[in-house]
């Protein structure tokens, strides 16, 4: 994600630097967005940043830093102006996480891992230069930079989710389940909204082409594909029935949208998958989120009430 949005709103010296360390693998980022008391609500962050003889001194917490561990550098939205407008006195800040400013604590979840964590900064520092577009210009980055999060799946969801689905109808298969007219209406469903995801992708990487930044079609894709993995693998646990009370067999490799493809049909896959899948409609933007999105930017639906 940053790679990309360097290319778009990198300075020439930060695309020199950055890029070839990001394609090298030598540099491996993470995401500082989300605080204890701003997640859904980005404008409301508390993080702040100074700058003093040259450096930007950043001072906060974030949370549900996914991979900070294994990360050497992460993109931070900091406050800047605090006189300044909610969405306006907001700057993003490029940081090396070495360094002694910075503390990560991991955060175990219900299926057991530990991808997420949180990061504590305490007189973090970066470089003046180190900042994307310029100072209090954060919210124009993070909105593009989000809308790159929700759409880069759009090649890879196809897949993904219809060798989840493959898994899905050999299930039923198994359990002796598929000749039931409902189940076999969910497969269906299940099915369709794969094709569906196909097409958006294309839409998507249509625009792409052209030069476009994802932003509505990236809600809409967002939306459709963590609501259908939510859908999907309820439908998993079902079919797993009462096995699914005490899984066996292989846990998922990845925790990400879907196990990979050719991951055998063990309930210990679908149960933590199913577990993991939950998230799925809160990060990179909540569906509630998306809906507003959409409902407000496409439909011209009033603005939800938000408290004063």
């Amino acid at each position: 994600m940053i790679g990309n949005l360097l290319l778009r709103f990198g300075t020439d010296e930060q695309k020199r630097h950055f890029l070839p360390r990001i394609v090298s693998g030598e540099d491996k980022w993470c995401q500082g967005f989300s605080e204890p008391g701003a997640g859904s609500d980005l404008a409301g962050l508390r993080t702040r940043a100074r700058l003093v003889d040259g450096e930007w001194v950043i001072d906060g917490q974030k949370i549900w830093t996914s991979d900070a561990r294994t990360a050497n550098w992460i993109f931070v939205m900091t406050r800047t102006d605090p006189e300044a407008q909610r969405h306006k006195g907001i700057s993003m800040l490029l940081v090396p996480i070495d360094q002694p400013g910075i503390t990560i604590r991991p955060i175990r979840t219900m299926v057991g891992g530990s991808s997420f964590n949180e990061t504590f900064f305490d007189g973090a520092r970066t470089a003046e230069e180190n900042i994307v577009i310029g100072p209090n210009q954060g919210w124009q980055a993070a909105m593009a930079l989000l809308g790159l999060e929700r759409g880069d799946e759009v090649a890879t969801n196809p897949i993904f989710f219809g060798a989840e689905v493959d898994r899905l109808i050999a299930l039923a298969k198994e359990r002796g389940r598929s000749g039931d007219d409902k189940v076999r209406n969910e497969l269906v469903k299940a099915y369709t909204r794969t094709q569906i995801m196909r097409y958006l992708g294309f839409r998507t990487l249509t625009g792409w082409l052209k030069g476009e930044v994802p932003g509505r079609d990236a809600s809409v894709s967002k939306l459709f594909w963590s609501e259908h993995h939510k859908v999907t693998t309820d439908l998993g646990v079902s079919l797993l029935g009462a096995d699914a009370l005490a899984p066996t067999g292989r846990k998922p490799i990845r925790h990400y949208r879907a196990d990979d493809p050719g991951a055998p049909n063990s309930s210990a896959s679908w149960v933590d998958t199913w577990m993991a899948a939950i998230s799925g409609t809160i990060y990179a933007g909540t569906s509630q989120v998306q809906r507003n999105i959409l409902a407000e930017s496409v439909l011209g639906l009033p603005k939800e009430a938000r408290p004063k």
